[in-house]
C-alpha cells in the first residue's frame, strides 16, 4: 500500500510536465460503440478529482507568486508580441472556418462523437456550421457568423448529452471573441453601428479564456477521468503515448494510471485558464502537449484542434484581458472618436 502511495505522490509532483496524450480527444479514435459510451459519474469522488483540485491549487499559488515578483499579469510581454496581434482574429476565424467545413462534410456537429442525425434538423446543423465557415474564412458577414455559431452550439444540447456539448463551449468563446473584435475591417455603416462593441474588447479575451478552460475540464472528466475504458481502448491503439512505460521504462506506470495522469494534466490546464494567472505563461506551458500529438495521430487530431491552435495564438497575444501594446488594434476604424478613446485607454 505504502508503494502505491508513493508512486502517486512522485507523480503529482511532476504532473505538470506529464503526458501529451492530455491534448488527445480519445473519443475521436476509439471504434464507434465505444465513442458513444456515456462517462461513470460514480468516479467522480475519488482520488483523482482530489489530484486535479491539488495540483490547480499548487500551480496557481506558484504562478500567483510570480505574477508578483514580476508586477504584471501579462508576463511575459515581449515587444514582438504587438507586431503579431493584427492578424490573431483572422487566425482564429480561418482556423475554425476549416475545421467546421470538415466536420459538416463528415456530418459531425463540431468533432467526431457528436453525430448528427441523418435528418432535416441534422442538416440544418450542419448547413450553419458551412455558413458559419464561410463567413470565417472569406471575412464576409463575419460577426453574423460569430452569432449563428453559438446559436449552432445551443442547438446541439437538443440532440446530445450535456456533458458532450460542455467539452465544445470553446467554440461560444470564439463566437463571443469574434463578434466583439472582428475577423476584418467592416463597411463604414457596419463600423458606426456596431461602435459599442469596443468596450467589451477585455470582456470579449476574458470569455474565450474562461469558456476554453471550461471546455478543457469538461472534455478531461468526459474523455479521461470518467471514462477509463476509452483510455485503455486508445492506448491499446496507440501504445507509444504511455511513454512512461515505453520510452522511459517504468512498468509500474500502467496504461490506466497514464490516462488519469493526462486527464488530470488536461483539467489543470483548463482551471488556470479560468483563473486567468499568468495566461501567457499558462499557454506557453500547453503548447507543447497540444501540437505534439498532431504528427502521431490520424489529420483529424489536427483539424479537430485547428480552433484551440487559433485560441492559444489569441490569448498569446492579449494574456488575460487587452494587454499594453505598441500597436493598437483598430477595432472600428471607421469610427475616429472611437480609434482615439481606444488610445487614451491603453496609454492609461
Amino acid at each position: 500500500m505504502g508503494g502505491k502511495l508513493l508512486r502517486k505522490v512522485l507523480w503529482l509532483a511532476m504532473v505538470a510536465a506529464l503526458p501529451s496524450t492530455a491534448a488527445a480527444h480519445v473519443r475521436w479514435f476509439v471504434p464507434e460503440w465505444l465513442r458513444l459510451q456515456p462517462p461513470d459519474f460514480g468516479l467522480i469522488v475519488g482520488w483523482p478529482t482530489l489530484a486535479v483540485i491539488g495540483a490547480s491549487l499548487g500551480l496557481f499559488l506558484l504562478l500567483r507568486q510570480v505574477q508578483r515578483l514580476v508586477g504584471s499579469p501579462h508576463w511575459p510581454n515581449p515587444p514582438l508580441l504587438a507586431y503579431m496581434e493584427p492578424c490573431a482574429t483572422a487566425l482564429l476565424a480561418v482556423h475554425t472556418g476549416i475545421s467546421l467545413v470538415w466536420f459538416a462534410y463528415q456530418g459531425n456537429l463540431f468533432v467526431p462523437q457528436l453525430v448528427l442525425p441523418p435528418n432535416l434538423p441534422g442538416w440544418l446543423l450542419v448547413a450553419l456550421q458551412i455558413f458559419v465557415a464561410f463567413t470565417f474564412i472569406t471575412g464576409l458577414f463575419d460577426r453574423a457568423g460569430a452569432l449563428l455559431l453559438m446559436v449552432t452550439f445551443l442547438l446541439g444540447f437538443l440532440f446530445f448529452p450535456p456533458l458532450a456539448m460542455l467539452g465544445q463551449l470553446h467554440y461560444v468563446g470564439i463566437g463571443l471573441a469574434l463578434f466583439v473584435l472582428g475577423r476584418t475591417v467592416p463597411p463604414e455603416w457596419v463600423a458606426r453601428k456596431l461602435a459599442w462593441v469596443s468596450r467589451y474588447e477585455t470582456e470579449a479575451v476574458a470569455a474565450l479564456r474562461i469558456l476554453t478552460g471550461l471546455s478543457l475540464v469538461a472534455a478531461a472528466f468526459d474523455e479521461k477521468l470518467l471514462a477509463p475504458e476509452l483510455g485503455r481502448d486508445f492506448l491499446a491503439q496507440y501504445p507509444h503515448f504511455n511513454f512512461m512505460r515505453s520510452l522511459f521504462g517504468f512498468g509500474w506506470f500502467d496504461n490506466d494510471l497514464f490516462v488519469t495522469a493526462a486527464g488530470i494534466t488536461e483539467a489543470t490546464i483548463g482551471i488556470l485558464l479560468i483563473t486567468g494567472v499568468l495566461t501567457r505563461a499558462v499557454i506557453l506551458g500547453m503548447w507543447v502537449p497540444f501540437n505534439l500529438t498532431v504528427p502521431l495521430l490520424p489529420p483529424v487530431e489536427l483539424l479537430g484542434h485547428l480552433p484551440i491552435f487559433g485560441i492559444m495564438y489569441v490569448l498569446l497575444l492579449y494574456g488575460s484581458g487587452i494587454p499594453p501594446r505598441a500597436a493598437v488594434r483598430l477595432l472600428e476604424p471607421a469610427v475616429r472618436g472611437e480609434i482615439e478613446e481606444a488610445r487614451r485607454r491603453l496609454r492609461a
